[in-house]
């Protein structure tokens, strides 16, 4: 979501098109959003969605052919728009069903209280995406422990014998392809109804692919009174490239 927003601000702010495409599952969207011709991004959605709210990739799966078939329709209206010939998806929305091989156009309108493409808008310069999603990890308040810890910083710990548990947030199957030894695999999308079978009191490393879903699961657990749980930055990606090239990477 902060690339979305990013992307079309700079658009708007560019006076160009933003040729763009979005999957989840089984389901692809393409529009054109150009905020000098018709809507922008923003005027369909002003706001992004709560963290945590959508499911990843990695969560939720995508369809494999579905990333070309909605990259080679953004390919076509980029043709379309170069050449200037043809009617491009400007105020519209198409709606790709893959199960039912469907096609649904939508119509949309430019939003007049638009905070970027509007005749006074009140967003004349990029700002921080990451903070604007509020993907950006929460600082510790005073007193309590850092919420990120570097894997480096993980490995010293651990070679000194450090009682730490190891929480991967990651889905089953990620877990058969590698794992971080005698850790426990509780996916993020059933924390919510297990988080209860952690210890609060034990010393909680929590781990994902890169560190995105491990953030979030943190964040929840801190929530739900696990002070001490920390977030490992950059997942076991990170460990396989700076401390375990014995890991496999995906």
């Amino acid at each position: 979501f902060p690339t979305r927003y990013l992307v079309n601000d700079a658009c708007v702010l560019a006076g160009k098109p933003d040729v763009y495409g979005s999957i989840f599952r089984f389901e692809g969207q393409v529009s054109v959003f150009w905020g000098t011709q018709g809507p922008c991004y923003r005027c369909l959605f002003p706001e992004p969605p709560p963290p945590g709210l959508v499911p990843s990739c990695a969560e939720g799966g995508v369809l494999g052919v579905l990333p070309g078939i909605i990259g080679t329709l953004q390919a076509n209206e980029v043709v379309k728009l170069a050449i200037d010939r043809g009617e491009p998806l400007i105020g519209r929305y198409l709606v790709f069903d893959a199960l039912r091989l469907r096609f649904r156009e939508l119509k949309l309108e430019k939003n007049p209280s638009c905070p970027v493409c509007s005749a006074n808008p009140s967003l004349t310069e990029l700002i921080d995406y990451e903070r604007f999603c509020g993907v950006e990890p929460a600082e510790p308040e005073a007193g309590e422990s850092p919420v990120n810890i570097s894997v480096s910083e993980l490995k010293v710990l651990l070679d000194a014998g450090r009682p730490i548990h190891l929480l991967d947030v990651r889905t089953p199957v990620e877990y058969r392809v590698c794992r971080l030894e005698d850790s426990t695999l509780i996916p993020l999308m059933e924390l919510p109804e297990r988080f209860s079978e952690l210890d609060k009191n034990a010393e909680t490393v929590v781990y994902c692919h890169h560190g995105n879903r491990s953030a979030r699961a943190v964040d929840f657990l801190r929530r739900m009174g696990y002070e001490r749980t920390t977030n490992l930055s950059g997942g076991i990606n990170a460990w396989s490239l700076e401390i375990d090239p014995s890991v496999p990477r995906y």
